[in-house]
Order: C-alpha cells, then structure tokens, then sequence
C-alpha cells in the first residue's frame, strides 16, 4: 500500500522538472521515499529526483510500488488546485489515483517495459565541482543569450567563464565562486542553450552545485529546492 501527501506547489515544480525531460517516466515508491529517473529521447540530458519522507506532508508506504505513468494525467489534477491544497497519491489493489479537494483522479498505469527505465545514475570521472550562490544567476545567463543556441564553458584553477562564440558581439559571464579542482585543470565544452535551460526548469533562487570533468563528460547540476527533495541532473556537451 502507499499513501502520500504533498503540497501542490511542490507537486507541480517536480512536475515541470520531469515534464522538461521526457513526458513518461517510473515513479518508484518504497519506504524511503520517492525516486524517478527521466532521460529525453535523444539521451542528451537526464534529471534524477529523490523525495525522501521528509518531503511530504505524510508519507506511508509498506512495500516498493513501480508505477509507469504519463505524467500529463499526472499534471491534469494539479491545474484547478491552489498554493494552498494538497494532494493525495495512493496505490491500493493495482490502482495509483490522486485525490485533492473532494476530487480523485484514478491515472490509467503504461506498460512497464514500454518506459525506459534507468535504474541509477551513471558514474563519470569528475575533475572539478563549485556552487553557483544562486541557479537563478545561470537562467539569467541562458536567457540572455535569447536564440544564441550554443555557448561555451571555460574552467580552469581559478575560475569558470561561460560565453557565447560570436567575438563580434560575444556575451560572457564570470561567476563569483570557488572551485575545487586540481592546479593543472583546464577544460573547454560546448553546451546547447535549451538543454541546460529545460534541464533546470525546476529551480528557482537555490544554490546551484555543479561538477564537471574532461571534454566528453557530462556537466552535473544538482539543486535542493526544499527540505527532503533533491534534483541532479546531467547535460551532455556538443561533441
């Protein structure tokens, strides 16, 4: 059985986050809380959420349920709720439904094996890592750019540089920060705009941790939007 409640303005942030990657995806319930992994249909970006019991409301369940779910079904009970309600997800004799204000959704669950599934993370050899203050500064960034499609990150010992490749008319930033990496450490990569704009949909003015490592390695964001509730995710560079 799994029985859970949680905030709608909560609800619909993870949404917009999942939703910026893949449209499908496997909720995986169990007793420390909830794990989805999304992937996009091009596998140039991937977003882990993790919703331990500390991020909801309640949080009951006795067994791990993997329920494959469209998450627009998902999303269509959320659009009538306020900031105020909250919602209700439940599993009970093969069927996951929604409940919030007198209303409950029953969401029809996809074939399992017609989801892709990625069962964790994959590992990478990270070189470097810092923490941008706030993941508000980077969308400001990205935004700046407008119909710029792809941009530039620069790191080396003493700091990162994110820029676009027309020298004419060129928009850079240099982020105040600390990084970690090895004295000798210097990488350039190309990253395209939507992606890293999609991949952080969810954030809002949290710090923002970031790791990176050779050309072919993925930059990892990771974020924390509240107590029990964590974001990571990966953006693949242009090669």
């Amino acid at each position: 059985m799994l029985e859970a409640t949680i905030k709608v303005p909560l609800m619909k942030n993870l949404l917009k986050g999942l939703q910026s990657v893949s449209e499908d995806c496997i909720l995986d319930f169990n007793t420390d809380g909830l794990t989805v992994h999304v992937v996009d249909s091009v596998r140039a970006k991937m977003l882990r959420l993790r919703v331990t019991p500390a991020g909801f409301e309640s949080y009951e369940c006795d067994e791990q349920h993997r329920l494959a779910v469209q998450l627009s079904k998902v999303k269509d009970i959320t659009k009538s709720l306020t900031a105020s309600d909250q919602l209700k997800l439940q599993f009970n004799e093969g069927q996951f439904s929604l409940v919030a204000n007198d209303m409950e959704r029953v969401v029809r669950l996809k074939r399992i094996e017609l989801v892709f599934d990625l069962p964790n993370m994959p590992p990478f050899d990270y070189e470097f890592n810092t923490t941008i203050e706030s993941s508000k500064e980077v969308k400001d960034y990205l935004k700046t750019l407008d119909k710029i499609p792809v941009f530039q990150v620069q790191v080396d010992s003493e700091n990162m540089m994110w820029r676009t490749l027309d020298r004419d008319e060129q928009i850079t930033w240099t982020p105040n920060l600390e990084l970690d990496c090895d004295e000798e450490f210097e990488n350039l990569q190309l990253f395209t705009t939507n992606q890293v704009l999609d991949l952080l949909s969810a954030t809002t003015k949290e710090p923002l941790h970031l790791r990176g490592g050779n050309t072919s390695c993925p930059m990892e964001f990771s974020w924390t939007p509240t107590t029990g509730v964590e974001f990571t995710g990966l953006v693949a560079p242009r090669l």
